[in-house]
């Protein structure tokens, strides 16, 4: 059916994917969380074990906060909020550019 190098023509693709698709997916999982700013992340194995507030969690609500525009309160959580928020904006359009420009046709005529 597939040919022995059908998953190498894949290959170029997974990491633009990947970045495409690392945005919308922390976005979803900050926004399915539904904690309050002084709330902790649930389930946190860090946070479960050692008690300590985990840079992750604080991360993950901060930029919960940022999607409910929620600014004074992202930046309480984590300084760096809107800095790793425009990151992941950054590496998803990268990566959509990336697929487009390798991957767009010819103009026909």
């Amino acid at each position: 059916m597939f040919g022995p190098t059908w998953p190498y023509r894949l290959q170029p693709m997974i990491d633009p994917l990947f970045r495409i698709g690392l945005a919308p997916a922390v976005a979803l999982w900050a926004m399915s969380l539904g904690t309050p700013v002084g709330a902790h992340a649930p389930g946190c194995l860090f946070r479960l074990v050692l008690g300590q507030d985990c840079w992750g969690c604080g991360t993950l609500r901060a930029l919960a906060a940022l999607l409910r525009l929620d600014l004074s309160g992202a930046l309480a959580l984590n300084p760096l909020s809107p800095l790793v928020a425009a990151t992941l904006v950054v590496l998803s359009a990268s990566g959509l550019l990336e697929l487009h420009t390798r991957y767009r046709r010819a103009p026909h005529g």
